[in-house]
């Protein structure tokens, strides 16, 4: 998963309208509760809840921010009435219900769930009154450019800079201020943001080694056993797009996306992506991506602040995401969109191309970050994008992260555990991380959480003193965002109170093999990147001197395209797109719609799966792979892999249940 910092953050927020009112709709059919699906109480105008982000702190203060400093964001336009957008999205993914299923066009969803009629008109006069400049405009959102001097003076606010992992950030230290003919029309302004490097895939170079496992198990390592008990496997080459497709059971279902779009967005765009697809669809016994089937809509030119190192970090995470669809879903087309910059505002601008045109029917997102450490006006700008998506059938996937609860990272650890936003949406999917066990013919043969934790040898045994938290599958309880109905009476309220007391929206719903140490092999021709300055002002990037590389490559950055593509495969099977699922995976908790993923499978003895590796300097480590930090795996729902992984039952469920019943 690509991990967002933001930096450049100026924090403004908006108003939030109307989703916590609770209204029902009992009509014929299951009944729904709109209102579950919003804030817990987090406001980011006009109330008392107010914060900035996690690091913008006293002690991290620099002083105030340059006035002259020239910024950009989002202002998104307040919805006339949100409550009836979100109450008909909740129904049309709600089984049972009379309009299950029963999407609307993009015109339909404008027409009947319009913003305010003069929000445009209004918010662009003010801005402009303001002395800021409007970039651009449409029915839902404008994009401004100004100052912070100018920022400052309109939102009655104050600018600080901020020091934070390594990078200056700017944050408001105060609540933003909208005049009182204005607040009624904003929803929300984001952004402003530029990104600082992110975490890239875990990647381990095994694929090539001559003394790694074709399949989990093949070959015992010659070392004594860890704390988790059985005798160690040796490491795996990483299992090919042939074995992922029978272990999930998409080789046996006929099915390959035919008809079906995915969009994957991410920051920047790899210049060899093509290329490297074809090449390893070819190794992998693939079909080559056809005329059409692929393509990238990208900027004329990226953030002026990006460098050649963070594009080429997110060249990889493209990657990564296309062959991982294309490995389970290999004749599904694949849309991909380039953000400016890896922010979470540039990100929401993609969402509203992709909602506007509905140029996709499922959008993987292999993006987030700890909850609490960006803009608090992103959550309001995302459930307006994610309902819409919701209303016109766009499923949004989100990984969870690679970092468990985040307490546990090698910099800025959180001193409590968080879970990552966007994926703690209740109005998306939140795709968390496996490790899976797959035999010597491809069958699936167990699955459990992903949790490395690294044990170095000591004497003739392993040091247990030493162990070390390495990665694992982010999830966990939500500060922000209130139980949605459909978990309830599924997540356990132990694991729902734990952030506030109350209960509130858990992670993941679903998950699929993350863990590198049981991972997927990724091809990619890896060269020097190069910044070239665009004539807009921005840049753009190249690269000379490639050299293909196959590598075994984990995260939820893979588990979230492996569970979007299998979505594809449902929707093909079906006919219908699936919109938000979440509502039908959780009546079908316990099922075998799912593989449930326990803590020690009893294929493996009883006792959880582990792995000898070697450290940078070639000495041995042992990895016990279920430890992840305070999430634990646990038989039926847990906080490390939701509800299970899809089963070859999955795939033709919705065909089969026309109704969701």
């Amino acid at each position: 998963m690509a991990v967002l910092s933001v930096l450049g953050l100026l924090v403004v927020g908006g108003v939030v309208i109307g989703l916590n009112n609770h209204k029902k709709n009992e009509a014929g059919g299951g009944s729904v509760d709109a209102g579950s699906m919003g804030f817990g109480g987090a406001s980011s105008s006009g109330g008392t809840s107010w914060a900035p982000p996690s690091w913008a702190t006293a002690k991290n203060d620099l002083g105030h921010a340059d006035p002259k400093t020239v910024v950009t964001g989002t202002v998104w336009f307040a919805q006339a009435k949100p409550q009836d957008l979100a109450s008909y999205a909740l129904q049309a993914a709600t089984p049972g219900n009379p309009n299950y299923h029963k999407f609307l066009t993009p015109d339909q969803t404008g027409s009947t769930f319009a913003a305010h009629a003069d929000a445009a008109t209004v918010v662009s006069q003010w801005v402009q009154s303001a002395g800021m400049k409007v970039l651009n405009k449409d029915e839902q959102s404008m994009t401004v450019s100004t100052t912070v001097a100018k920022v400052e003076e309109t939102l009655k606010i104050k600018i600080d800079r901020f020091k934070h992992n390594g990078k200056v950030y700017l944050s408001t230290t105060s609540q933003p201020q909208y005049p009182s003919n204005i607040g009624d029309y904003v929803a929300s302004v984001t952004g402003l943001v530029t990104s600082s490097p992110i975490d890239a895939p875990h990647v381990f170079k095994t694929a090539d080694d001559p003394n790694c496992s074709k399949y989990f198990g093949q070959r015992k390592a010659a070392y004594p056993a860890g704390p988790s008990g059985g005798q160690p496997a040796q490491f795996l080459c990483g299992y090919t797009a042939a074995q992922l497709r029978s272990a999930y059971g998409a080789s046996g279902s006929g099915l390959t996306g035919k008809g079906v779009t995915i969009a994957i967005v991410d920051a920047f765009a790899s210049p060899t992506i093509e290329q490297d697809v074809n090449r390893w669809s070819r190794q992998m016994g693939l079909p080559e991506l056809q005329p059409g089937q692929f393509k990238q809509v990208l900027p004329a030119s990226y953030d002026p602040q990006s460098t050649a190192q963070l594009a080429q970090g997110w060249w990889g995470e493209e990657t990564l995401d296309v062959e991982a669809v294309h490995a389970i879903a290999p004749d599904a087309k694949i849309v991909y969109y380039a953000a400016k910059s890896p922010s979470t505002d540039e990100f929401f601008n993609v969402f509203e191309k992709i909602i506007s045109e509905r140029s996709a029917d499922i959008v993987s997102n292999s993006w987030g970050s700890p909850e609490g450490s960006g803009d608090q006006a992103n959550y309001q700008a995302g459930l307006q994008l994610f309902q819409r998506a919701a209303a016109e059938g766009i499923s949004f996937n989100f990984s969870t992260g690679d970092d468990g609860d985040y307490t546990q990272t090698d910099s800025n650890a959180e001193p409590s555990p968080f879970s990552s936003y966007p994926s703690g949406d209740p109005w998306v999917t939140a795709v968390g991380g496996t490790t899976l066990g797959i035999g010597a013919g491809g069958e699936y043969q167990w699955e459990t959480g992903w949790g490395n934790v690294l044990y170095p040898q000591s004497g003739g045994g392993w040091d247990t003193a030493g162990a070390k938290f390495h990665d694992g599958g982010g999830g966990g309880n939500s500060h922000v965002f209130n139980q949605p109905g459909y978990q309830k009476g599924v997540v356990p309220d132990a694991l729902a109170t734990v952030a506030t007391g109350s209960a509130t929206r858990e992670q993941p719903d679903v998950a699929m093999l993350a863990n590198p140490l049981t991972g997927f092999q990724v091809g990619q021709t890896v060269g020097t990147a190069h910044a070239v300055s665009a004539a807009d002002g921005g840049v753009n990037f190249t690269q000379t001197g490639g050299k293909w590389s196959l590598e075994t490559t984990g995260g939820t950055s893979l588990a979230c395209p492996l569970f979007s593509a299998m979505e594809a495969l449902a929707q093909e099977a079906s006919g219908s797109p699936l919109g938000l699922a979440n509502p039908v995976l959780y009546s079908l908790h316990g099922s075998d719609v799912f593989h449930d993923a326990v803590h020690e499978p009893a294929a493996l003895g009883g006792h959880a799966p582990s792995v000898v590796a070697g450290d940078s300097n070639g000495n041995p480590l042992l990895v016990d792979l279920d430890e992840d930090t305070s999430l634990k795996t646990a038989q039926g729902y847990d906080a490390t892999t939701g509800l299970g992984s899809p089963t070859d039952k999955f795939l033709t469920w919705f065909k089969d249940h026309p109704n969701g019943q």
